[in-house]
């Protein structure tokens, strides 16, 4: 019998705390009440040096008690191509360039389709320009007409691939001058051209230098071209050099294996002269000049943050007092379309975010109708912490550094004597503790009914 008023006494207390609960919740309506901004703080993030996150205050109203917060993250590398841009294409137009490469295909086919898809990639970007020069030797072997300039540096494609074209077509020369390719490029660059390069395309070693009509693989020929390839290196023109079909073949006058002739010119590709250097197989022209050159150029993944995830996390305070809505969809990636309950955060996720992009997202908090009083008078933080990571961050960067609130009454409105219930209806805890009375009276009688039948 002790045991069955343990527990009636325990479903008596247990219903009147849940009941209290209910009624009495220190809540109060927000019609007069004010929003302002504490601490216009501004969450920022170094995200590897190459991006930068940021959350702030965009824009509030606080007669609507709202204010609008923004994420963004920037990434403040800068892309190759963020200036004006000119590029020389130098192309092999010796006899030796007629070589087959395959049943169907000469080495100079191979070279001029590939150096056309190479071109048509670079075009896409506004700010590149392209000129075509060819060489090999003329009339006057062992001067600059040893070169051709095709066309200056244009953005009209129809016209540089027309150029290239002309070359796969035109009249071979018998002899390999390639200072004087390099030279006729470099004096055709624009006035205002901010950045320089040159993509030189050849099957052999110069064998005829500017100046120098003698033809040899080494000494002066070789010594002339690595000059003008330093040259152009100081004088802020980088330079892609592809050489293909250059056997490891010893040549005849200098003992030297063609392999090592070319080392003296344009260094290793692992230690190049200048720029890069390609010493490639005749099997390997497309994919060289088509993949390899392209990406040295446009490849953005050294500077390219990949699967970047960034949660933010809300307090318990906001979630209950305050509505939460996007003010636009995100300007690249997904979000949350809530905000989780289980840890109270949204997580936005950017599958990429490359050189020079900026991408962000905004929400609004709006006061709701009726609020906890215990935050009124209360600096509020509106949010918990940032956690940011990607592909490459070893570890997840966080900040709690955030934007600061405070919700307080007008000074003629003080909260009523009685808590005021979460529905708004006056008449419902007079109804409520009706309720608890008769229930609590009902089991009394059973109680008492039960225990007379006991003894």
């Amino acid at each position: 019998m002790f045991k069955n008023k343990k527990k009636i006494f325990s479903i008596i207390t247990t219903m009147l705390v849940v009941v209290s609960s209910v009624c009495f919740a220190a809540t109060t309506n927000s019609e007069k009440a004010k929003l302002e901004i504490v601490e216009n703080n501004i969450c920022t993030i170094s995200i590897n040096d190459i991006a930068t996150f940021e959350k702030k205050i965009i824009d509030y109203n606080l007669e609507k008690k709202e204010i609008t917060l923004q994420l963004k993250v920037t990434n403040t590398a800068e892309p190759i191509f963020n200036k004006p841009t000119e590029i020389m294409f130098v192309i092999d137009n010796s006899t030796s360039m007629e070589r087959k490469v395959s049943t169907d295909v000469t080495r100079l086919k191979a070279v001029t389709d590939s150096a056309k898809n190479l071109a048509t990639e670079l075009l896409k970007n506004d700010l590149v320009k392209i000129g075509i020069v060819s060489f090999s030797t003329g009339d006057e072997e062992g001067t600059i007409t040893d070169a051709t300039l095709i066309t200056k540096p244009t953005d009209v494609k129809d016209t540089v691939l027309d150029s290239i074209s002309s070359i796969a077509n035109g009249k071979l020369g018998a002899r390999t001058n390639i200072d004087a390719g390099l030279t006729v490029g470099n004096q055709n660059f624009s006035e205002d051209c901010e950045s320089k390069y040159m993509v030189l395309l050849t099957d052999g070693l110069p064998n005829v230098s500017i100046g120098n009509s003698k033809i040899g693989y080494s000494g002066t020929n070789a010594e002339n071209t690595k000059a003008k390839l330093n040259a152009l290196d100081n004088a802020g023109v980088t330079i892609f050099s592809v050489m293909t079909g250059v056997g490891n073949e010893t040549e005849s006058t200098t003992g030297l294996t063609y392999k090592k002739l070319a080392e003296e010119v344009f260094g290793t590709t692992q230690n190049p002269t200048v720029g890069k250097f390609y010493y490639i197989d005749d099997s390997e022209i497309t994919t060289t000049i088509c993949e390899t050159v392209l990406n040295d150029f446009i490849d953005p993944s050294i500077n390219t943050l990949t699967n970047l995830k960034i949660v933010d996390y809300f307090p318990q305070e906001i979630i209950d007092n305050f509505d939460f809505a996007y003010v636009s969809d995100p300007s690249a990636g997904t979000i949350s379309p809530t905000i989780n309950v289980e840890d109270n955060s949204i997580v936005w996720t950017i599958p990429e975010l490359e050189a020079g992009e900026s991408v962000n997202v905004s929400y609004k908090l709006v006061l709701k109708a009726n609020i906890d009083e215990s935050i009124l008078d209360k600096v509020l933080d509106t949010n918990e912490k940032v956690d940011i990571k990607a592909d490459e961050v070893n570890d997840v960067l966080s900040s709690d550094v955030t934007p600061k609130v405070r919700v307080t009454m007008e000074e003629d409105i003080t909260p009523a004597p009685t808590p005021i219930p979460q529905t708004g209806s006056i008449y419902t805890p007079g109804l409520v503790i009706g309720i608890v009375i008769i229930a609590t009276m009902a089991i009394g009688i059973r109680y008492y009914v039960f225990s007379r039948k006991m003894k």
